[in-house]
């Protein structure tokens, strides 16, 4: 039974801000939302006891209700089924026959192999406490919870190569400004500060004239730094050795990021222990330029993408692991694709009991199998595909509307539920033993299925509604900044199981990103403010920003070196000792004030 704090912790996780109510991602009440994707460039091909009372949905808010589906062979079944369709009793219907075949001879039973007992089965115990572990569990404030993910090793990587890029860019530029130095770990923290505030703000589909317009956006992204360093920053931004990249490319496509991403997708694997309930599904990430595995998903909100494919926490949402498409290129070592993703995800829970719920590109009947044996021993629940070889004739009859019909195949449970006329939706179950009813007249699998399977789509809509994404041609870039909201995600999950358990309250997700802009920008700008030619006016701004004003270094006139005026005419040449306490530029007699011209203004 879950514990109050676990109640507690999920009520956070599920509650949206009052400031970020939006409306839900078009995919997740779509009727065609799981149609076949097509990959634009490539399309790609893809082929112990039962409980006396049925296993009830894990506790946990519903967002996401399944839609019954045509039967039609050619489409995948949707993914809810709504509650209404009240006109007949609901009632579960024996098939005609008790053994039943498949169309490739897969039998099938009529009557459960498992008899009926109180007993939980044995393949549905699980050991765990869910919730941080390892370093997550000492992360205290937002900062330390963030660079969990973006962490310091992951920025020193891409200073590197970032700085690289530079040198070879800079010499197409005749003048040599600060705007096209070399950068370091604390800009590139405040490059990464600005995007995320531009994700608290919504800030992202502005242009960058926009942004560093202090009348539109406010004062702190000029602040920060000038409009033209945030776009040679943002060109210039490298993630691996430009040099060796075309040699890594032949076998890795996605080379030009790899190795900051296997960084972030193993501290998301070290940082989290997930709870009896998990979930895989695919995130798209918007992208429209050039990429060899760009895919074209209709029923998505973006369409035209980047498709990942994750496994997330149920109840909490978090990314446990995930894994980038590559398209036909995949290497899957002779396994179907569906299930060479399914268990590469969950390589890091084996052994533990736990449920994976999945969609009909996932699931088939020799994948449910595989994963009860050694060394998976895992269970599923998820929809199935009408035209798998394995579903018997007799479940896709037409019958009479609310009616159920189970089969059972060792401890695999399959049920065929009719919401009403010409409608009909298929899932799949090894850890049901028996096929009952739930107080709605649904199958208690498709209940427990709603409750579990929009863990994905709601990581993906939390992505969405605070996103760093910004328009770029490159898709290293845009994956990067997917890397930014999966981690923002993950990293204020950490912050809620943490504030729950020292009995503190959490931050709202709004106010968590704002904490976390404000103390990866807050060194950068003490650097700056530093800077002696750095205008009056930005000065005041830091200041502001800072909370405090950082005392001028004093000077004494009289002591200072004779240098020419940097006021007058070349020509003239005045030596003056007197400097400006501002910028500490040298001004003869006629521009001689406590601050000079500039300064002033």
């Amino acid at each position: 039974m879950a514990t109050l704090k676990d109640d507690e912790i999920s009520a956070i996780l599920s509650r949206v801000d009052d400031e970020e109510e939006v409306d839900p991602p078009n995919d997740l009440d779509s009727e065609v939302e799981d149609i076949l994707e097509i990959d634009s460039e490539q399309p790609t091909d893809s082929s112990s006891d039962s409980d006396d009372e049925p296993l009830r949905a894990p506790n946990m808010c519903r967002r996401r209700r399944i839609h019954s589906s045509d039967s039609s062979d050619n489409e995948r079944p949707s993914e809810h089924i709504r509650s209404g369709e009240q006109q007949q009793a609901a009632q579960v219907i024996s098939p005609s026959t008790n053994n039943l075949r498949g169309k490739n001879g897969h039998k099938w039973s009529a009557q459960p192999s498992e008899a009926r007992t109180s007993r939980t089965q044995s393949r549905n115990i699980v050991h765990i406490i869910q919730g941080p572990k390892n370093e997550a569990k000492n992360a205290m404030t937002p900062l330390e919870q963030f660079k969990l993910f973006i962490s310091d090793s992951m920025v020193s990587i891409i200073v590197l190569h970032t700085n690289m890029e530079i040198s070879t860019k800079r010499e197409k530029y005749a003048a040599k400004t600060a705007t096209v130095s070399e950068t370091c770990a604390d800009e590139i923290y405040a490059l990464i500060g600005l995007l995320l505030l531009s994700a608290r703000k919504k800030d992202n589909h502005l242009t960058t004239a926009e942004l560093f317009d202090s009348s539109e956006s406010g004062t702190k992204y000029i602040s920060v730094m000038s409009k033209d360093r945030f776009d040679f920053l943002l060109n210039c931004l490298r993630f691996d050795d430009k040099s060796t990249r075309q040699e890594r490319q032949v076998t890795d496509k996605f080379a030009p990021i790899r190795e900051i991403w296997e960084k972030l997708i193993a501290v998301c694997r070290d940082s989290y222990e997930p709870g009896s309930y998990v979930t895989v599904d695919e995130q798209l990430l918007g992208f429209r330029g050039r990429c060899p595995f760009r895919m074209y998903i209709p029923s998505k909100p973006d369409k035209y993408g980047i498709k990942t494919v994750v496994l997330c926490d149920s109840k909490s949402n978090y990314m446990i692991d995930a894994i980038p498409y590559m398209g036909k290129g995949t290497n899957t070592n002779g396994e179907p694709l569906a299930s060479f993703f399914v268990k590469q995800l969950t390589e890091t829970i084996r052994g533990t009991s736990r449920n994976v719920t999945m969609d009909n590109w996932f699931t088939s009947v020799p994948l449910a199998k595989e994963l009860l044996q050694e060394p998976h021993k895992l269970t599923i629940v998820g929809t199935i595909r009408s035209n798998k070889r394995e579903i018997p004739s007799q479940l896709l009859q037409p019958r009479q509307t609310r009616s159920s019909m189970f089969c059972y195949d060792g401890n695999c449970t399959l049920v065929s539920f009719r919401p009403k006329k010409n409608k009909n939706v298929l899932l799949l179950s090894t850890t049901h033993g028996i096929g009952t009813l739930a107080p709605s007249g649904k199958p208690d699998i498709i209940e427990f299925y709603n409750s579990t399977k929009g863990a994905v789509d709601t990581f993906d809509q939390m992505c969405h509604n605070m996103s760093c994404n910004r328009k770029t041609q490159r898709w290293p870039l845009c994956y990067f900044y997917g890397m930014l909201n999966m981690s923002i995600v993950n990293s204020f999950v950490i912050h809620v199981h943490n504030n729950v358990k020292n009995k503190q309250k959490p931050l709202t997700r709004r106010a968590f990103i704002k904490e976390v802009s404000d103390k990866m920008i807050e060194p950068w700008l003490r650097r700056r403010r530093e800077t002696p030619t750095l205008r009056r006016c930005l000065k005041r701004n830091i200041d502001a920003i800072l909370g405090d004003t950082l005392p001028d270094v004093p000077t004494n006139p009289e002591n200072q070196t004779r240098k020419v005026c940097n006021f007058c005419c070349y020509k003239k040449k005045r030596v003056t000792r007197f400097i400006c306490t501002s910028c500490k530029r040298y001004m003869c007699m006629e521009h001689r004030g406590s601050l000079c011209l500039e300064c002033s203004d």
